[in-house]
């Protein structure tokens, strides 16, 4: 494929942040879509995805050659490893364009006859961005509204005012407010639903068994970065004293050290991040290393349509890939906006060639500037 032009979109969304999207076009008018949001310095990463785009213009390129010597040797940081993790996203997409597949058929080897896709893959819905307010009330009212969507799976992040250091000065009082959340949740939502929590290792080793006993208490099947650290001892705790399973692996971003983590026996499900580890096909890959060592898969997700598309096309080559986060209810323009985006109750449609999205500017709330 060559390369003959670069764009940045830069999304307003809400308090939460922006969906930052790349944009490849080329000679053959195909257009590749990745995604670099929430990448902690949006300006810096901007630049740096323009400059990569920009690098590739012109040039015969081979997708997979140039992700790897991309993302080849970057540091388990967040910010270095954005850019090119869009632009990965964005030449896999090309690719498979080009091909006339879906993401989904050339990651599980459709032409070798081993294809394995579900095109109808579970996702959960994630509230917690839809909630400035930090109410009980609020909560319980997303809530309603995922229910009555048809959506049976929801996450929350609860723990706001809750610290391993605030723990050790201030003691347990600092869980109230998050178990008030919790329980206006589950009474609104009903005791069918299945409830998921966030801690962002907010706990600490001492009061892993408080954090059991609260997921016990709201039937929580699904505790997500529990702890500062991962011990196998304190995970054990909260596997057998909760009912429920530990899940982690966000904010891991190189092959190496998410496999040690998969093999440290400490997580039940991962939850790599397509926007930091390298792309689409490197999701894949550590997908189904998780998959060696015993591990489920579910891709974290909390931000834009083309990082939805792109994840859901891994979810549904895998079978150890068993659901897709989304963020419900962020805007209403969603939908018009991610042309080929498809969820239903609690089911999401892909399709093809590519991650089969397109993004229609002119349905989106405010004019988007190009940067690029």
């Amino acid at each position: 494929m060559k390369i003959c032009s670069t764009a940045v979109h830069v999304i307003p969304v809400n308090h939460r942040g922006n969906w930052v999207l790349l944009e490849l076009n080329t000679e053959d008018g195909l257009r590749g879509w990745g995604e670099g949001s929430n990448s902690k310095d949006e300006e810096r990463c901007v630049e740096e995805m323009v400059r990569l785009g920009r690098n590739l213009e012109g040039k015969e390129i081979n997708a997979a050659a140039t992700t790897i010597n991309l993302i080849e040797g970057l540091p388990n940081k967040r910010l270095p490893r954005t850019p090119p993790s869009a632009v990965a996203q964005a030449l896999f997409d090309l690719e498979c364009r080009i091909n006339g597949v879906s993401a989904a058929a050339a990651l599980a080897g459709e032409n070798n006859g081993n294809a394995k896709i579900d095109e109808n893959i579970a996702f959960y819905s994630n509230i917690n961005r839809r909630c400035e307010d930090r109410k009980p009330e609020t909560i319980a009212a997303a809530g309603r509204l995922v229910v009555e969507a048809g959506c049976t799976r929801i996450k929350i992040a609860p723990f706001d005012e809750v610290s391993p250091n605030g723990l050790r000065k201030e003691g347990e009082k600092l869980v109230e407010p998050g178990i008030a959340r919790l329980a206006a949740l589950r009474k609104a939502i009903g005791s069918n639903i299945d409830l998921m929590i966030d801690n962002h290792w907010r706990f600490t080793s001492e009061t892993a068994p408080l954090l059991a006993s609260i997921c016990k208490e709201f039937a929580i099947s699904w505790i997500e970065d529990p702890l500062e650290k991962w011990v196998r001892k304190d995970c054990d705790i909260l596997r057998e004293g909760s009912g429920g399973r530990v899940v982690g692996g966000e904010d891991i971003y190189t092959y190496g050290e998410l496999e040690d983590l998969a093999k440290s026996g400490c997580i039940d499900l991962m939850i790599a991040d397509i926007k930091f580890v390298g792309g689409t096909v490197e999701l894949d890959r550590i997908c189904k290393m998780a998959a060696t060592h015993g591990v489920g898969f579910a891709p974290h997700n909390p931000d834009g349509p083309i990082s939805t598309a792109s994840s859901a096309h891994v979810v549904a080559a895998n079978p150890n890939a068993e659901v897709l986060e989304y963020s419900f209810g962020e805007v209403e323009w969603r939908q018009s906006f991610a042309k080929g985006e498809q969820p239903v109750g609690n089911r999401m449609s892909i399709s093809g060639p590519g991650y089969g999205v397109d993004i229609m500017f002119e349905n989106q709330g405010e004019p988007v500037p190009v940067i690029g």
